[in-house]
């Protein structure tokens, strides 16, 4: 019989003492840190969030390997979400507008992927190049295209013809 009061005072007793504690066990997940504070609030397009988060010490740029095994930044949440004041916000907090994951998207790729036409607009205002292929060899508006999103595929491409090239060095 004492093995199983110890067993109940081990598994019912022991894990409520580490509440009391905020840097311990169940306290610490209802607390998530600055960082995955910053990659759900841009997944949510919570500027007030981000923000918070920002001041709260997350990094701007940060590779979020959560959900997705080639990882995205809250830039590249933000765009595939399509939350316009979050992509402006992060961009004047210092986000990196040409930025990849591991597969080579930047935002405007992600954005282009889900067809979020509002987000890749505010994406090439604010300088994203719609040239830059992806470690696929796609263009944005190829990505776009490949996605069944003919009508931003053609404005990005479109953006892409406008686009000067790079001067040659000598």
């Amino acid at each position: 019989m004492s093995s199983l009061r110890s067993l109940v005072v081990v598994t019912l007793v022991v894990p409520l003492l580490s509440l009391g504690h905020p840097a311990t066990g169940a306290a610490q997940a209802l607390r998530p840190d600055a960082q995955s504070r910053l990659w759900d609030a841009a997944i949510a397009g919570d500027t007030a969030a981000i923000t918070s988060a920002l001041n709260d010490g997350a990094r701007v740029d940060s590779l979020d390997l959560r959900q997705s095994r080639n990882g995205r930044r809250a830039l590249n949440w933000a765009a595939l979400n399509n939350h316009v004041p979050a992509i402006r916000l992060l961009l004047a907090r210092g986000a990196g507008i040409q930025l990849t994951n591991l597969t080579g998207f930047t935002p405007l790729h992600h954005a282009a992927e889900v067809g979020a036409s509002e987000a890749a607009m505010a994406l090439l205002a604010a300088g994203a190049d719609p040239t830059w292929p992806n470690d696929a060899g796609q263009s944005p508006a190829e990505v776009a295209a490949a996605h069944g999103h003919g009508d931003l595929a053609d404005a990005l491409a479109a953006a892409a013809s406008r686009v000067k090239p790079a001067p040659k060095q000598p």
